[in-house]
């Protein structure tokens, strides 16, 4: 499985050993089907790839599009993804609504996560020339909180979970950094390699995870992770 170091509450890597959200409920699922669990410290963009090669078998967090079904299968999900605009409200100009971001208002430098999903209606922003220049692509998660206090960005795309734990676990200044504008709110799956893995390894897969489902598993684990909003998780599948 894919991993990045400092991603929390969902992968954090301490004295040598993974821990976190999705790791945990990674080697719950790995465990219900008898198979070992190996975690690879990667980049998201290159895990991606190394995805569809089949040189791994698994990634989190993936956002389903028709496009990415063709590589990937989805099992979930795990967790109902937030993404907002996050930046100090004191230095930026307020924004209403990501149209604003297209010819009225201007941000300066705005950290995007290369390959990651923010919506259609991002996505077709992206195509206006105004908005983006603005942005500023990063091929890693755990880059994002240091540039943006480090001043090379004024705002950055995240979880709002990623934030609060930030902000909880007193991470550098995080305090001062709010959620400005929600971009894209979905659920997010484990992705699975139709490259290295078997279609009858993917249905048991799904059959796991829902068994863990029914017996309160994953609601019991999700639980242990606080955050400012729950979710309701609801098993939907597509392989």
């Amino acid at each position: 499985m894919a991993a990045e170091t400092n991603f929390p509450p969902y992968q954090l890597l301490k004295q040598q050993r993974w821990e976190g959200q999705t790791v945990e409920l990674a080697r719950l699922l790995a465990a219900e089907v008898g198979c070992d669990l190996q975690f690879v410290d990667i980049p998201w963009l290159r895990s991606l790839a190394q995805i569809k090669s089949g040189e791994l078998d698994l990634v989190s967090h993936m956002s389903y599009s028709g496009e990415r079904g063709r590589d990937f299968a989805f099992v979930g999900p795990h967790h109902i993804e937030s993404m907002w605009l996050i930046g100090n409200p004191d230095k930026l100009p307020k924004v209403s609504a990501l149209k604003d971001l297209s010819e009225n208002i201007d941000l300066g430098r705005i950290a995007e996560l290369v390959g990651a999903y923010y919506g259609e209606e991002f996505a077709l922003l992206k195509q206006n020339p105004f908005f983006a220049r603005q942005l500023v692509s990063i091929s890693s998660i755990q880059d994002k909180l240091a540039l943006l206090e480090a001043g090379r960005v004024n705002a950055i795309l995240e979880d709002e979970s990623v934030l609060y734990y930030w902000q909880t676990h007193q991470y550098q200044n995080a305090e001062k950094y709010r959620p400005l504008l929600l971009v894209y709110k979905s659920p997010v799956y484990f992705g699975f390699s139709k490259k290295s893995l078997s279609k009858a390894m993917l249905v048991k897969l799904q059959k796991a995870w829902q068994k863990l489902y029914d017996q309160g598993v994953i609601d019991k684990t999700v639980k242990r992770y606080p955050r400012k909003t729950a979710d309701v998780l609801t098993p939907s599948t597509t392989l």
